[in-house]
């Protein structure tokens, strides 16, 4: 927990700085602009002054000492914005100076891409990681794309596109053509003078081990499903749009073979329902998924060697967003063996 917190505390101040880098630099060409925009005001001023004063035969001669005056107004004017422009200069160099060290020090793997997805500029951490990922490349100025696995292309486009039409930072998971799985978090370049932007940073997070322990605990949950469904006679199911996808465990318990399709299934099953029963079963299916209610069914099931076993189906509707879905399960409540013990 206190790993992921340093990481989310860092990946702020990333974000923080490059936000005021993008206000010193707005504000710097603002006080520029505003400079040469007096100068050039003063400028036509003092024109535009000597030239009445020529037109004018009866002016009177100015008066020397209000026109020094007046020159040192403009003179201090100038020094005040000049240090206020060297004192903008100063603090952005200085966060210009953090965040480059921000940047080369960081734990976590950083990069610099350009408008054209090159990578421009990267950390040690990233170097690192590009290597492994493709050893036969030397990562600066070579295309992102390289290093990643071909079934991430797309969701890197995807998220490049993002993160240059957005001000906000933009998250993806990737996976490396060496099968590590990186989650990556991109910001855009601040924008140049003429509101383009010219590319974005990366910052990677390494979440390989994760992954691992997910999918490990995941497959320990299926297992324990599996044994709790075989002690039970028991699997689930899922329905959708016409569709029928089983547990393992119920192809085993209704004897049918494990490459049956999802559309052929509800077939390859009913063609195991007695045929006095097949029609009663397929209407009580059809009428409670398009009336979108649960329901429950009874009936026998034959078996390839004649066995007979005694099914209970149920099913309930799941509320999702522009499609039909059922979830249920198949359970055998009796059979001729069961009888027999009995």
């Amino acid at each position: 927990m206190d790993e992921i917190k340093d990481r989310q505390e860092l990946l702020l101040e990333i974000e923080q700085l490059k936000l005021d880098n993008a206000r010193l630099g707005q504000r710097m060409d603002k006080m520029r602009k505003w400079n040469n925009s007096l100068l050039q005001k003063n400028w036509q001023e003092s024109e535009d002054q000597t030239l009445l004063e020529f037109s004018e035969q009866d002016s009177e001669t100015p008066n020397p000492q209000e026109l020094l005056q007046e020159l040192r107004i403009h003179q201090e004017e100038l020094r005040v914005q000049n240090e206020e422009l060297l004192e903008i200069r100063y603090s952005l160099e200085e966060s210009r100076s953090r965040y480059q060290a921000l940047f080369r020090n960081s734990p976590l793997p950083c990069l610099v891409l350009n408008e054209s997805s090159r990578i421009l500029e990267l950390n040690h951490q990233a170097a690192n990681l590009l290597a492994q990922a493709n050893p036969d490349l030397h990562p600066e100025r070579m295309p992102m794309s390289l290093f990643l696995h071909r079934y991430s292309q797309e969701n890197f486009r995807r998220f490049f596109e993002r993160v240059l039409r957005n001000s906000e930072a933009q998250r993806e998971e990737w996976k490396l053509r060496d099968e590590q799985i990186v989650v990556a978090h991109g910001f855009a370049l601040a924008p140049t003078e003429d509101g383009r932007i010219e590319g974005c940073q990366v910052v990677l997070e390494n979440v390989t081990l994760q992954r691992q322990e997910e999918l490990q605990k995941l497959q320990e949950r299926e297992y324990r499903l599996l044994q709790a469904q075989q002690l039970a006679r028991l699997g689930d199911w899922q329905w959708e749009e016409g569709q029928i996808f089983c547990s393992p465990h119920l192809f085993t318990l209704l004897n049918i073979h494990p490459s049956t399709s999802p559309t052929n299934f509800f077939q390859a099953y009913l063609d195991r329902v007695p045929e006095n029963d097949q029609e009663t079963v397929r209407s009580q299916w059809q009428q409670a998924i398009e009336k979108g209610k649960p329901f429950t069914l009874n009936h026998c099931y034959l078996l390839p060697g004649g066995d007979r076993l005694q099914l209970r189906v149920q099913g309930s509707p799941v509320q999702r967003v522009g499609t039909q879905r059922y979830l249920g399960f198949v359970q055998v409540i009796e059979s001729e063996e069961t009888k027999a013990a009995n």
